[in-house]
């Protein structure tokens, strides 16, 4: 085992009078100035790095420079993005792993490991992409630059100081990661032996900045934008909307923002599907409004939980008009906001606390619902631990109050857990209670009134370069939930073993049980058994994400699950293949299907997806999409909603231009609708002040 004292990183920004070349194929002697870093510590799998990487830093005071220099023997470098502000990767500030090509990034805590968390990233061609805890929709526009070279790749990058809050002159947290796709490596320049998360800045590194020049307070922001819309009247007709969202800082990290009349059209996102569940569907969040503070929201630990929330936004309509506050000093974080929309208003506010030394979380949240007639409020608390090693453990409450609880005691959540995880193995349970009346109008619940408690447990094998495979990984899941007498109760096992190929092959088999009572009876709802086989598949087995199901930019993937569902017997198909067509294209194909065999119960239920799209990156900062989807037959019961029933078809086409002080949107269609609703939309958003998100 290294001595961790070796792995503790300490720095000096070195304070440059010119910046260094930025061109990857310039040498390095021309990088002299800068102080130059190892990255020898792989926390994936808890060893010495396999690959050499040198990353060397610098600062005029206005950039923060950054050149990686990165060895890759024995496996091949993977960069197919070319494409900025897209899936180059996946940011774990944003909450998942899901790399499609090799990458190396930057942390940066400004204000210690309490404060808000920065993250540049870019490939080995130089497409980037960025991450803000502040702002999940911060994108301001930087450069990075990549070549690949006989040996490896060279990566350079220029981050403006000026769009991260809190910058200053004096000490940060740093830290400096590579990750190899082809092997899973992610290598560290600070680190511990116990470590499994690259971005855990209890681990990270000190930087000294001599030098930050800075305005008293960041840039204010404004958002305008102005949108046409060309539309048959069964939707609503043609029609033109401007709007805008606004961000005025009050001190480095502390920010008041609104918005006004705001237009919320996003045509990137595609999330529909025919998966069959009992579940509600849950959607991502992307209204700006409710980005920028997101991060303050929810900060509480679960584990084995599903998705449960005492705040989900997207259930919030989009409102007239909003104002909100959120701001971190020292140790604590506190935002809140005002979302008034016709005869309704929806509130919310969060504190948050961070120990010193990161061993302690605690957090309290307040959500409030009014429409006439109707009030509902949620308070919850929580706490969480961690040794800074391998355990940790956590304490909820919820309580829900207002028109929809009659009894206090059944509008509670009271959840506990805890842990132990390291980078081979991992071992959680929890323990919980849901009142029947539990089930916040702002949250997410998607199964009240039930208690009992969740098991989860892996262990991951990982293979040198020389053997045939890469990983190896068993995950065992399990919990039992009971209700009320004839009231709601649910049990679900799961055990999952997982193969990775050097060669990128994935092979995965499932088996197991699922069960949820619906009034008397407890009723099947089963696809736990079957297999998954992905070729350029782009999921690493290691317990900080495990089990993940990415992949590269060109996967193609079969996967079949069957089991008893309702009172028949459900297989499913998954079937796609995505193609590069020339350097910067991608055409993707799908054919899914389900068939629900009632065996005499009913009539069967057959229903097939159909998918085909392409997509072309134009420049780093423009993109082509078009899709085309149809939907056939009826979907399995029971069902959670939202899928097609007898022919849906979809046809949408999108451009997206996005330039340092402006966006345009050119869509026609839209891909989040089932059937194709008969609408072109022009949309245009300028950046008045600080840049995107920033």
């Amino acid at each position: 085992m290294i001595a961790l004292l070796a792995l503790v990183g300490t720095l000096g920004v070195p304070a440059i009078a010119s910046p260094p070349p930025l061109a990857p194929n310039a040498p390095v002697s021309a990088w002299s100035a800068a102080s130059p870093i190892k990255l020898t510590w792989d926390v994936a799998h808890g060893r010495k790095a396999e690959q050499a990487t040198t990353a060397y830093v610098s600062s005029d005071g206005r950039y923060l420079y950054v050149r990686f220099d990165a060895s890759q023997r024995d496996v091949p470098i993977v960069a197919t993005q070319r494409a900025n502000n897209t899936v180059v990767g996946g940011s774990n500030i944003n909450g998942g792993i899901a790399w499609t090509d090799d990458v190396v990034w930057v942390d940066l805590w400004p204000t210690g490991p309490g404060g808000f968390q920065y993250q540049f990233e870019s490939n080995p061609l130089g497409a980037h992409n960025e991450a803000s805890s502040e702002n999940v929709d911060f994108a301001p526009h930087w450069r990075s630059y990549g070549a690949v070279t006989a040996h490896g790749y060279v990566v350079t990058m220029a981050i403006p100081l000026a769009v991260i809050h809190g910058a200053h002159a004096g000490v940060w947290r740093l830290q400096f990661v590579r990750y190899v796709r082809a092997t899973g490596a992610l290598d560290v320049w600070s680190a511990g032996d116990a470590q499994t998360n690259p971005d855990d800045p209890a681990y990270a590194g000190s930087g000294t900045f001599s030098l930050v020049a800075r305005a008293p307070l960041p840039k204010p922001r404004i958002a305008t934008y102005a949108l046409g819309e060309a539309a048959s009247r069964a939707i609503g007709g043609s029609t033109s909307r401007v709007g805008l969202d606004f961000s005025v800082p009050v001190a480095q990290t502390a920010s008041f923002f609104g918005t006004f009349h705001p237009d919320y059209s996003d045509v990137e996102l595609d999330q529909q599907s025919i998966s069959p569940t009992v579940y509600q569907r849950t959607y991502s969040e992307v209204r700006p409004f409710f980005t920028q503070a997101a991060s303050y929201y929810g900060d509480f630990n679960c584990a084995i939980c599903g998705f449960r929330t005492t705040l989900y936004t997207p259930a919030i309509p989009t409102p007239r008009e909003g104002f909100a506050f959120e701001g971190r000093q020292g140790l604590f974080g506190l935002a809140g906001f005002d979302a008034i929309g016709v005869n309704r208003t929806d509130a919310a506010s969060a504190l948050n606390y961070t120990s010193p030394d990161s061993h302690w979380n605690g957090a309290l949240q307040h959500v409030i619902t009014a429409l006439p007639g109707f009030f509902d409020t949620t308070t919850q608390g929580g706490m969480s631990w961690s040794n800074g090693k391998y355990l940790s453990a956590y304490l909820n409450d919820a309580q829900e109050s207002g028109t929809p609880v009659s009894t206090p005691s059944q509008g509670n959540w009271i959840d506990g857990g805890a842990g132990f995880i390291n980078q081979h193995y991992a071992l959680f349970g929890a323990m919980r209670r849901v009142g029947s009346q539990f089930n916040p109008a702002d949250g997410f619940d998607s199964h009240p009134g039930v208690a009992g408690y969740g098991l989860y447990t892996a262990r991951v094998w990982t293979f040198d370069s020389k053997d045939v495979l890469s990983s190896a990984g068993v995950d065992l899941f399990m919990d039992r939930y009971q209700g009320a007498h004839y009231g709601a109760a649910q049990s679900d096992t799961q055990m999952l073993l997982d193969l990775l190929t050097k060669s990128t092959i994935d092979v995965q088999l499932y088996t197991g049980s699922d069960y949820w009572r619906f009034g008397p009876v407890m009723t099947p709802i089963s696809q736990n058994g079957g297999f998954s086989l992905t070729y350029h598949s782009g999921m690493q087995n290691n317990l900080n994400n495990f089990p993940t199901h990415g992949s590269s930019t060109t996967p193609t993937q079969l996967q079949y699950y069957t089991g008893r569902y309702g009172l028949g017997r459900l297989d499913t198909w998954y079937r796609s293949t995505t193609l590069r067509a020339g350097p910067r294209g991608l055409l993707t194909f799908a054919l899914d299907n389900t068939a629900q065999w009632m065996h005499g119960n009913g009539p069967d239920r057959v229903q097939w997806f159909d998918n085909a799209s392409y997509a072309y990156q134009i420049t780093p900062d423009s993109s082509v999409a078009i899709g085309l989807r149809r939907i056939v037959g009826m979907p399995p019961q029971p069902n959670g909603g939202g899928n097609c029933e007898g022919v849906c078809t979809n046809v949408s086409v999108a451009y997206h231009l996005r330039m340092q002080n402006y966006e345009l949107y050119a869509a026609y269609g839209d891909p989040n609708t089932l059937i194709t609703a008969p609408q072109a939309v022009v949309k245009l958003i300028f950046y008045a002040g600080a840049q995107k998100g920033s």
